[in-house]
């Protein structure tokens, strides 16, 4: 099931920002920037999405290149630095107005810049300080990519925005939400009114983990992620890393694809709102597991969009 998982490659040696993706930067005249309808935003997403998805085709481009890679592959990738999260980004994502909704879809940040620590400096002795490491340059490169990525920064801002109404319903640790500290669930104070696709399973309160993991509405996935991460075969670090920064571009078989998870609606408890992107598929793909019903809501959208479906 795993899709082209994304290579371990350096990302100031990725190749450049491809023309498509150039286009849905410098062609969009609708600033998102300081609306707080989500319904508007997401408008906007769609109608950015749908021209890059036409430019795509004139240009040639395969509907149908999707190419499934091992999982070998796909752990190569060095970790990043998980991202900051505030209550005030973003919103979730939704079907555009009727004259757009066939074509709508997409896959999609901000980031701490906490990496100060890292940097080296010389002092009155002329003794230098660490030097960045690997993992803080390759955040940094990608950190500047994405700035200059305007779609990108509108899907992380929604998906991020998803991620705090959901740890409404779960009284989550803002503190530790924002930080991504491993923390073990709280008992939900109101478990009546906790939607059924939120509510914590049995290891979320006995395994510490990034309080993100909790609001992704499909137990059976958290349920992967968690055992995944008490055996020793997923790097936590590095997949919340990933998560926090969904809607950065990653560079997957030569190809530059988005990571990470989608919100297309409002209802951001509802597992028909989320999309598995290509990048998530390539690396986390073996997490999927009993996972078929989010894997065919992932679909529901890539065929709106005229892209190759994951195999179930």
């Amino acid at each position: 099931m795993p899709s082209p998982a994304q290579r371990g490659d350096n990302p100031s040696h990725s190749p450049p920002v491809s023309s498509i993706e150039a286009f849905r930067i410098t062609t969009t005249n609708e600033n998102w920037r300081g609306k707080n309808d989500p319904a508007e935003r997401r408008r906007i997403q769609n109608r950015i999405n749908q021209r890059a998805f036409r430019e795509r085709q004139r240009a040639g481009e395969s509907s149908k290149s999707y190419r499934p890679r091992s999982n070998s592959a796909a752990t190569s990738r060095s970790p990043g630095t998980p991202r900051a999260l505030s209550e005030n980004e973003g919103s979730d994502r939704g079907t555009d107005d009727e004259s757009d909704k066939d074509e709508s879809g997409s896959d999609d940040g901000d980031q701490d810049d906490d990496d100060a620590k890292e940097h080296g400096s010389d002092d009155s002795t002329g003794r230098t300080g660490r030097q960045p490491s690997t993992a803080t340059l390759q955040l940094r490169a990608q950190a500047t990519a994405q700035g200059r990525d305007e779609l990108a920064q509108l899907i992380n801002r929604n998906f991020m925005q998803a991620v705090v109404a959901n740890a409404r319903h779960l009284d989550l640790n803002p503190a530790a939400l924002r930080a991504g500290t491993a923390t073990l669930t709280p008992r939900p104070r109101h478990p009546t009114t906790c939607p059924a696709t939120l509510k914590p399973i049995e290891l979320q309160y006995q395994l510490p983990h990034d309080p993100l993991i909790d609001t992704i509405p499909h137990p059976r996935l958290r349920f992967n992620i968690l055992r995944a991460i008490a055996t020793g075969r997923l790097d936590p670090s590095r997949f919340s890393s990933c998560m926090r920064l969904s809607g950065t571009m990653h560079n997957l078989n030569g190809e530059q694809k988005r990571g990470g998870l989608i919100v297309w609606t409002q209802a951001s408890d509802v597992l028909a709102s989320w999309e598995l992107s290509e990048g998530f598929m390539g690396i986390w793909g073996y997490l999927l597991e009993g996972c078929d019903d989010f894997v065919r809501a992932s679909n529901v959208w890539r065929g709106r969009r005229g892209e190759a479906l994951f195999p179930v």
